[in-house]
């Protein structure tokens, strides 16, 4: 009896396997929903609508595009951290994912263990950027100011606790300058055209919003926060190569990811349909206009991004003493 009762249940578990098999190879068979922590219009919504849409027809599958906004992102991202783990229930996002663990006590996931991590999307350069008549012309005369000035120099962000503030944050630390004063935006828009008024006197943020007014001469870019160059700016330098702060790097991702416990057929699958449309040259035409860079980076690539990340904005947080919401 012991044995019927053992082949039985050895029986049954080749059935679920057989069945769960099925499904990983049949996938996807149903529409596939990309979640958007952020408003639309912005270029996270417009990355994910433009994979979608050139992941459909290879896939061979509909993609749904949902915006699930709110808690400075955490809404969207608890959202897919706590959908069932099949494939059909996928997270667009940016680095937010990564700063905001250390932002926020609880903010519904782990960026680490919440996630499988299926590839990064593109990358958008970060950039220091000064109102024209600052009198600032690199990154060094841009630290002798902070130096000089302290809490008189007004730096803006993207708002508290977001990436933009906190590369500023990291720069101050790593450059060993005193406190400036941050004036916090709720977006670039407003920020940007402050800056180009005369309102403030520098700001952290990608470069995207801002070379149509370096190119008119409103605003003068001193430095780009990525390890590299940006083709979108590439006279530009590194903060990295002016100061010698070699691993000085904010590329500001945008990425995308499925549940913890999403089967690895699927994720191999998604991360392989990723890679082929970023030879699409319809998609890097329209990632071109938005002035990030497709990247195509499969989940080990993303996962040590995340881990890396996740590590140095707790740690920028941790000596800065910001508070935590």
């Amino acid at each position: 009896m012991r044995w019927g009762m053992v082949a039985a249940a050895l029986l049954g578990a080749l059935a679920v396997h057989a069945g769960q098999s099925r499904a990983e190879d049949a996938y996807p068979s149903r529409p596939i929903h990309l979640i958007i922590p952020s408003t639309a219009g912005g270029t996270t919504d417009i990355v994910g609508r433009a994979l979608g849409q050139a992941l459909s027809q290879p896939m061979g599958a509909t993609f749904i595009v949902e915006q699930r906004v709110g808690g400075s992102t955490n809404i969207g991202m608890t959202y897919v951290a706590k959908a069932a783990p099949d494939g059909y229930t996928l997270l667009v996002v940016t680095d937010t994912l990564t700063s905001n663990v250390s932002t926020f006590r609880d903010p519904g996931y782990d960026p680490v263990t919440s996630f499988a991590p299926v590839s990064i999307l593109a990358r958008a350069p970060g950039a220091l950027a000064v109102r024209r008549d600052l009198g600032v012309a690199s990154v060094d005369a841009f630290i002798d100011l902070a130096r000089r000035k302290g809490r008189d120099l007004t730096v803006a962000s993207t708002g508290t606790g977001t990436v933009s503030h906190l590369t500023g944050i990291m720069f101050q630390q790593r450059m060993g300058l005193p406190a400036w004063t941050d004036v916090p935006y709720a977006g670039s828009a407003k920020a940007v055209t402050d800056l180009i008024g005369g309102h403030v006197d520098a700001i952290f943020s990608m470069v995207v919003p801002l070379v149509p007014h370096v190119e008119s001469g409103s605003l003068r870019l001193v430095a780009v926060t990525t390890s590299r160059r940006s083709p979108a700016v590439p006279d530009v330098p590194t903060v990295a190569e002016r100061t010698g702060a070699a691993d000085f790097d904010v590329a500001n991702w945008t990425a995308l990811l499925a549940p913890a416990g999403t089967p690895a057929p699927v994720i191999a699958k998604l991360a392989a349909a990723v890679q082929d449309a970023m030879r699409d040259p319809e998609l890097l035409k329209r990632f071109s206009l938005l002035g990030v860079e497709a990247a195509g980076d499969g989940p080990d690539v993303l996962a040590g991004e995340i881990r890396r990340t996740v590590a140095q904005w707790r740690e920028v947080v941790r000596k800065s003493g910001m508070k935590v919401n």
